[in-house]
């Protein structure tokens, strides 16, 4: 059986606090949480990311709202056949051409100096600029004249409408290495989106009225900060310390049954695979990987139509293959990480604002107990009080007007 002392103690407190701010994430969009747990997993694993699906599904606002919670900006493009490579690699240092003959390419603020990228229509893109983005996401190196240069990229998002079935495109294709299809809402959750849209809509003009923002985080924006530069770090140095030995047989077995299948699956994907196996058993607070952490191949297909095989055949192997976004939390987790976190955040707060979503928070932990451990009643009785200390600090700075 796994247990807590499998992972540095702090460490696993890092990871599933990141965890949290994934779920936090979620609360901010209808029915991607998919996308949220995929980014997760990517940036832990320095892994790349294929979204297909069609345009207005969310994906720029989304990564834009992950890149806050790391304390960066994206860098965003939409290709099309006539994108140029300065477009995204940035132009030549003209003056330093003409002055010392020097091919030097000026990266500065373009996709070489990114640690997140999103590439709209990523197949579109010419053989020059795919060329060098299969050296750059791969590598992670840019070529500008004679000098090699290292650049910081975790992850890198490209989005399509569908995968090209042209063969040459098929080793850059391969690099995405985590994938997942997105499509527009349910009808039923259409209220949803409008609700939570017009409140996204709302903060952002609020914070730049008139859109003149010079694309560097506000002081506003760096109190949602969560996740530093050093922590990030952490974790995914921690991602290669997790013990995948476990589960090596029984995925060995089930990438037999693909092969004999005829499902695309390369061994490069194979072997690279099991980084997210480790994350995901590092994101659950563990330091070994468990049968629950193989689901995650229902999003490693190289084709599409080859997902639902591949979801019969890892079910087939006893891995639960449950609902997206869906997970029962330890208690650990809840008392110890999300709810401390929630009272560390009540001393310093100094809004109206800050205190409601503290007391959402807690109401959502509360559900959380009822719906997933009913028999813990001393541990629900622990997050009511802490709704009622946030409550009655509310009232003792506002008074009632506003509380409900």
């Amino acid at each position: 059986m796994t247990t807590e002392t499998d992972i540095d103690q702090a460490v696993r407190l890092l990871a599933l606090g990141y965890t949290n701010r994934l779920d936090e994430l979620k609360q901010h969009f209808v029915g991607r949480d998919e996308v949220v747990d995929l980014l997760g997993l990517a940036s832990l694993c320095q892994e790349h990311i294929l979204v297909i699906g069609p345009p207005g599904t969310a994906k720029t606002g989304l990564l834009d709202r992950f890149c806050q919670m790391l304390d960066t900006r994206p860098f965003h493009y939409l290709l099309t056949r006539f994108t140029e490579p300065a477009e995204l690699f940035g132009p030549l240092n003209i003056e330093r051409f003409q002055q010392e003959s020097v091919f030097e390419v000026n990266t500065e603020g373009m996709l070489p100096e990114a640690r997140m990228a999103f590439l709209d229509e990523v197949f579109q893109g010419s053989s020059a600029i795919l060329n060098t983005l299969l050296t750059l996401i791969n590598e992670r190196t840019f070529h500008t004249g004679r000098k090699i240069v290292r650049t910081p990229l975790i992850t890198l998002v490209g989005s399509s409408n569908e995968i090209p079935a042209d063969p040459v495109l098929a080793a850059f294709s391969d690099r995405f290495l985590l994938r997942c299809t997105l499509d527009y809402v349910k009808d039923d959750e259409v209220d949803d989106v409008l609700t939570l849209g017009w409140r996204n809509e709302q903060g952002r003009i609020a914070r730049d009225p008139l859109g003149e923002g010079d694309g560097r985080l506000t002081e506003e924006d760096r109190t949602r900060v969560s996740v530093s530069p050093h922590d990030l770090r952490t974790l995914q140095r921690a991602v290669a310390d997790v013990d995948v030995s476990d589960i090596r047989r029984g995925y060995t077995r089930i990438l037999q049954d693909f092969r004999a299948e005829g499902i695309a699956f390369s061994d490069r994907r194979a072997v690279r695979a099991q980084k997210v196996f480790a994350a995901s058993a590092l994101l659950a607070g563990r330091g070994r990987a468990a049968v629950s952490d193989l689901a995650h191949l229902v999003h490693l297909w190289t084709d599409p139509r080859d997902e639902p095989s591949i979801r019969r055949i890892v079910a087939d192997h006893g891995v639960p293959v449950q609902e997206t976004g869906v997970r029962i939390r330890e208690l650990f987790e809840i008392l110890q990480v999300d709810l401390q976190e929630i009272v560390a955040r009540r001393d310093q707060a100094d809004s109206r604002e800050q205190l409601h979503e503290l007391m959402r928070r807690t109401q959502r932990l509360a559900a959380e107990l009822r719906r997933d451990h009913p028999a813990e009643h001393e541990a629900l009785r622990t997050v009511q009080r802490e709704q009622r200390t946030t409550v009655e600090l509310f009232r003792e700075l506002y008074g009632d007007e506003g509380l409900y």
